[in-house]
């Protein structure tokens, strides 16, 4: 098994920088990224190859002037790992294009749209309205296209969206649910299900839930992420880190900027297990994955 090394530490992007400078490379590059990724057809079954193209595109463009003594093809600037990971972890915590291209259900099937125009046109006015946050009026409009077409699964599921937002937690659910009983394999609503019951301090029915998307979903590191956050959290230690450390090899598969997320995650447990005199069990399920911690 190829081993795995996570770094807990902040590394600087490029030597020859002030951190200020460092700082603001990587907030350029990451904003002209994000701004590539809110372009990237959601249909796209290669996502995270194409959000790496976005940042590669974007590190050339931001380093073609900073890197003024190079020569030859700008093309061949190359850019450490350690600080791709910071771009990526910049992405994460601040580009809703990324969120949205990553938790968007992009697979079709029967009832994901509806044959009734005036209930797909709806659903589209709801969609406009969830994107510029005004989730009141997105609700009406999700709501008016049930009302038309009641096994319009995808309007089931924003509908959910858009309550889950307004602190509506038990309408959510409900909104889910019904999705489910449409499509009882829906990836969106069984991963959003599971984060409300999470959201409500449900944790035993959330982990039910995650469990659920994980039987079905077996390659998509959602579910081991979210299922192992709760377990930690619930005094869970072992059986939490491992299901992180498993996303986190996933992600990392996919070239997914998420991976950057998962590492800072474990590095917290790690923390947390040394902190609390339990560095045995870290050790235990590090093994297990062949996994190894780097302090700098």
């Amino acid at each position: 098994m190829k081993k795995i090394i996570i770094y807990i530490v902040f590394f600087t992007i490029y030597n020859g920088f002030s951190q200020e400078g460092q700082d603001d490379i990587v907030e350029n590059i990451s904003i002209d990224a994000c701004e590539c990724i809110s372009k990237i057809n959601t249909e796209n079954n290669t996502k995270n190859n194409a959000i790496k193209n976005c940042i590669a595109a974007s590190v050339v463009e931001n380093l073609r002037t900073e890197v003024t003594s190079s020569e030859g093809d700008v093309s061949e600037i190359q850019l450490e790992a350690s600080a791709y990971k910071m771009i990526e972890s910049y992405l994460v915590e601040n580009c809703d294009a990324l969120k949205q291209l990553s938790f968007t259900e992009s697979e079709e099937f029967e009832h994901s749209t509806s044959q009734n125009v005036l209930a797909q046109l709806a659903y589209d006015d709801g969609m406009d309205y969830m994107e510029s946050g005004d989730y009141e009026t997105a609700i009406l409009k999700f709501k008016k296209a049930i009302e038309i077409d009641p096994n319009f699964a995808f309007s089931w599921d924003n509908l959910g969206v858009c309550y889950r937002k307004s602190n509506q937690y038990e309408k959510a659910i409900e909104a889910y649910k019904k999705s489910l009983e449409i499509n009882p394999e829906g990836r969106m609503p069984l991963m959003n299900i599971a984060v409300t019951y999470n959201l409500k301090k449900e944790f035993e029915e959330a982990i039910v839930y995650y469990n659920k998307f994980i039987s079905i979903y077996k390659d998509d590191p959602e579910g081991y992420y979210g299922l192992g956050l709760i377990l930690y959290t619930n005094n869970m230690q072992e059986e939490g880190l491992a299901n992180l450390i498993h996303a986190y090899t996933i992600y990392s598969a996919q070239n997914s900027p998420y991976r950057a997320d998962a590492a800072k995650k474990i590095g917290y447990m790690y923390n947390d297990l040394k902190n609390n005199d339990k560095l045995e069990i870290f050790n235990k399920v590090a093994a297990k994955y062949n996994l190894k911690i780097q302090n700098n």
